[in-house]
């Protein structure tokens, strides 16, 4: 026998403690006391008292028994009194059931997850009566389905309810968890089982050696085809043209040749054959045009064993094209600027058709003044001092730029100092404005936010066409800039992706900064993620599409590929496999549940005995006797008390 809370100088010394001080307790509860009482018998019958020596012996000796055997059945079940030996106390092991993709493989009989849910309860089968087991989905990430316990219902239940994942099975992190798991359970380690086809994502992985590794290996046939990935985006800088490819992968041993079907908002493309060999990739690449939105659906139309990975759906977004609508009287100097860029769709209009709200996303005013302000965003080009949206200051000749604003993208690729103008009207500015170019006077360029209901406004205090200035790089890039500035999805670069769940990472291009990424899920909330070395990193253990959304460019990640492991898990040779027949030997019991039960009935049992009733019922026995004793007849006489 031994203890698992108590060594036994801690038992002895609270015994010995606890004992005393109810031993104390006691005598001074059954010591005689004096009291006073009150009487209206002021004369009393002379008679002879009675002196009675007090006996030297314990009163009520069996309740001081009692309450002592009580005290040590309730110290020998705080000790958890076990009786065996250690070493054949009960040991708590970890169960690490494969969760990954390949358990939705199908077999002859249901899945490979439903074999290994088998296995698993043949395994609790052999675990003695005080052993502890935790049951874990092991996947991407290791998650517990239980706590240790001796349940095995509410570990069975845990593994009949756990289903298959997307993700690849991590062996480095899931037996790390293990081990941890084991360190704080309180209890003796045992083993650590994992259950799977042995199937991991990493070749070069390096998952730990565990001398208390056991192996139940559930087999996998591993013939399965299917896609990898499916990425889509513009080749060049026409937005109705679309560019896809799609990588397709051979899991098995042997070349298989594949039928793949592709189609776009109902309208199919010709049906492709591919032959992938063994433990290879091949690609397969699509162009088409369209400017509306749709779904984009691959399938593979030779079925196999896994088929979650057989079909890979992409959302196309509709066409964002910018309309602008410009009036001015120097339609030959706008149209050459407005016409090279594919994303705009330009139309220009005399002063004097000017509307408030045309059918158009953004406007621009040509010097002059329109008789209504314009209800959308505008760009103003050398308005007129008296009716400038933005009040103009001063009029100043000759000017040249002192500063550029170096923050944002409004003066990306602009470094001019000097402007061939022969004037240039300064703007005064206030709270949220900001200054995009400014000479040594004052801003010459200015662009306002929308406010209490006025649209996005942006002013040019100079002519961009006057002179030579039209020739220079400086006018197309600043006009280009400042409309990315009033609608910046109209200039959004589309870059569609599906994937395999798990862990993902982007490229990011060279003018992308990460402190400008912003990454959010189908349900927009935040995405942690990392830059490293100008890499996008994140990790999602679920189907889920994340949108990276930068200054420039929108990334959408439609992560709902699984994620299927193609390297073989390779263990020691040493490392346990298959179920034990026995392990341990008879196990040690726990008295702990016995021993509390029996201290509760010994305190009962102690006080239906000598309690509180039963000690003034036997008091009031003895006065009774006491007072039908034979008292002496002698003379009568009064005494004063």
């Amino acid at each position: 026998m031994f203890f698992l809370n108590l060594t036994a100088g801690e038992f002895f010394t609270l015994l010995g403690a606890l004992g005393g001080l109810i031993t104390l307790l006691y005598l001074l509860d059954r010591s005689k006391r004096r009291k006073a009482v009150s009487t209206l018998r002021f004369w009393t019958a002379g008679v002879a008292v009675e002196q009675q020596q007090s006996r030297r012996r314990m009163r009520e000796p069996w309740s001081l028994i009692l309450q002592l055997l009580s005290l040590v059945l309730m110290l020998l079940a705080i000790g958890q009194l076990q009786w065996g030996s250690r070493a054949r106390r009960g040991r708590d092991h970890v169960l690490l059931l494969d969760t990954s993709a390949w358990s939705a493989e199908r077999k002859s009989q249901g899945t490979l997850l439903d074999a290994e849910k088998r296995v698993a309860g043949e395994y609790l089968a052999t675990l003695q009566p005080n052993d502890r087991a935790l049951v874990a989905r092991a996947g991407g990430l290791t998650a517990p389905a239980t706590p240790f316990t001796s349940d095995h219902v509410r570990l069975l239940r845990a593994i009949a309810e756990s289903t298959p994942g997307y993700s690849s099975f991590n062996a480095e992190q899931a037996l790390a968890y293990a081990r941890q798991a084991q360190a704080s359970s309180g209890g003796e380690p045992g083993e650590i089982v994992y259950i799977g086809p042995k199937l991991i994502s990493d070749q070069d992985g390096n998952p730990p050696n565990l001398p208390n590794l056991r192996i139940l290996s559930v087999a996998s046939t591993r013939e399965n085809c299917g896609i990898v990935s499916l990425s889509v985006k513009h080749p060049g800088e026409d937005t109705n043209t679309w560019q896809a490819f799609m990588t397709i992968r051979n899991y098995g041993g042997e070349s298989r040749t594949l039928r793949v079907k592709t189609e776009f908002a109902g309208t199919q493309f010709a049906p492709r054959t591919v032959a992938v060999k063994a433990g290879e990739t091949q690609a397969i690449e699509y162009n088409f045009v369209t400017n509306a939105a749709g779904q984009l659906t691959a399938k593979l139309l030779s079925p196999d064993q896994l088929p979650s990975d057989d079909s890979a759906t992409l959302y196309l977004p509709r066409d964002n094209t910018l309309r602008v609508i410009a009036y001015t009287s120097r339609a030959e100097f706008l149209k050459p600027l407005l016409s090279l860029n594919p994303r705009l769709s330009a139309h220009l209009a005399e002063p004097e058709e000017y509307v408030a709200k045309p059918a158009a996303d953004v406007m621009i005013i040509d010097r002059f003044s329109p008789p209504a302000p314009p209800q959308i965003p505008s760009i103003w080009i050398q308005p007129p001092p008296g009716r400038a949206p933005i009040p103009v200051k001063a009029t100043i000749g000759q000017p040249f730029v002192s500063t550029w604003n170096p923050q944002g993208q409004l003066t990306a690729g602009l470094r001019a100092r000097e402007l061939p103008v022969a004037e240039a009207e300064v703007f005064e500015t206030f709270q949220g404005d900001t200054a995009v170019a400014s000479a040594p006077e004052g801003p010459i360029i200015v662009v306002r936010p929308a406010h209490d209901g006025v649209p996005q406004t942006a002013a040019i205090g100079f002519d961009p066409f006057a002179g030579e200035l039209r020739f220079r790089v400086t006018t197309p890039l600043l006009l280009a800039n400042l409309l990315r500035w009033l609608h910046p999805d109209a200039f959004q670069e589309w870059e569609i992706a599906a994937r395999q769940v798990g862990a993902a990472a982007l490229p990011l291009e060279r003018d992308e900064d990460a402190d400008t990424i912003r990454i959010a899920d189908e349900q927009g909330r935040a995405v942690p993620f990392a830059v490293r070395n100008h890499t996008l990193q994140l990790f999602v253990s679920q189907p889920s599409v994340i949108r990276v959304q930068s200054e420039h460019r929108t990334h959408v990640l439609s992560l709902t590929l699984p994620d299927v492991a193609a390297y073989n898990w390779k263990t020691p040779p040493e490392t346990a496999e298959g179920i034990p027949a026995s392990r341990f030997g008879r196990s040690a019991f726990d008295l702990w549940r016995s021993l509390a039960v029996s201290a509760l009935f010994t305190l009962l049992l102690e006080w239906m005995l000598f309690g509180p009733r039963k000690r003034r019922a036997r008091g009031t026995t003895a006065t009774a006797a006491n007072s039908q004793r034979p008292v002496p007849q002698r003379e009568k006489e009064l005494v004063s008390r």
